[in-house]
């Protein structure tokens, strides 16, 4: 009877644990994005510092959307105008 050592039981156990990791990812609960993206609330969304690049982290950073330039102070007034618009139900 041949007798199983460290080595080969682990080399058993890495093999499982990755096959149970390959199949396990195709599972995923959330399904993919459909066509068009996600949905905005306005047909112009208000740029957001998270979409922009950064141009200058001076004060006040500037950064560049959608090819216009703007500095955090305009990214914090348009992003106030378009909440309180939006809570006005405008």
């Amino acid at each position: 009877m041949k007798t199983v050592t460290r080595a080969l039981l682990a080399r058993a156990t890495l093999v499982t644990l990755a096959a149970l990791a390959c199949g396990c990812a195709s599972m995923s609960p959330i399904g993919p994005t459909p066509a068009g993206g996600t949905a905005q609330a306005s047909a112009k969304p208000v740029p957001r510092v998270q979409d922009c690049g950064v141009l200058s982290s001076g004060s006040p950073s500037r950064f560049v959307c959608n090819g216009k330039v703007y500095s955090s102070y305009q990214l914090a007034k348009l992003r106030e105008t378009e909440t309180k618009k939006y809570a006005s139900g405008q």
